[in-house]
């Protein structure tokens, strides 16, 4: 192989690493706060990321509040919450339970993180853009009169290029070589065979 040849190479793989290297982990950090009301009303807010050139694999959820009041982890009582992606009609949601996972002083950490298919609910939000407006509802089914409250969240969102994308790149570099090693692209593996065979 000659030397433009393999730089030509070089070049491809780069590439492919690149597309690799895109990626990763995206943390956001938000400050909403507030009292998680108690007796039928909702504390909601919304955030608008973008930047994310590829789709979801999964998303760590981390909250935090004021103390462990109302942090049960039951399903009908204590606090529950949604996270929403989209703010559509029928768009995708996970729900929760929060109970702590850490403290820092009298705060306590709620830390999940979602990786399974979407859906109304969902398990997660694998496979879907991030670059959307995200919801947090929290709700208290509690009736001690001892509000909590949330001191801020953050979102940390792991994304991956599209299956479709990928397969793309590998056709694309599976072309190259076979230019590079055949001097032309031959039009099906039968003409791969004769190809080589005249060289």
């Amino acid at each position: 192989m000659n030397a433009t040849k393999r730089a030509t190479l070089s070049s491809l793989l780069a590439a492919l690493l690149s597309l690799s290297a895109q990626a990763g982990l995206y943390t956001y950090n938000f400050n909403d706060s507030g009292p998680i009301p108690q007796g039928g009303t909702v504390f909601s807010v919304e955030e608008t990321i973008s930047g994310i050139e590829h789709v979801i694999s999964s998303v760590e959820l981390i909250l935090t509040f004021n103390d462990s009041a109302s942090l049960s982890g039951n399903s009908s009582s204590g606090i529950q919450g949604l996270l929403n992606l989209g703010t559509a009609t029928g768009s995708p949601f996970v729900s929760f339970s929060p109970t702590a996972t850490s403290s820092s002083g009298q705060e306590r950490i709620y830390d999940v993180t979602f990786s399974g298919a979407s859906g109304t609910p969902g398990a997660g939000f694998n496979g879907l853009d991030p670059n959307n407006t995200w919801g947090l509802v929290l709700w208290d089914n509690s009736t001690s009169g001892i509000e909590n409250g949330l001191v801020n969240w953050s979102l940390d969102i792991t994304a991956v290029p599209e299956p479709v994308t990928v397969a793309l790149a590998v056709f694309g570099a599976l072309a190259v070589l076979i230019r590079l090693i055949f001097g032309r692209p031959p039009s099906s593996m039968a003409g791969i065979v004769r190809a080589k065979l005249r060289s």
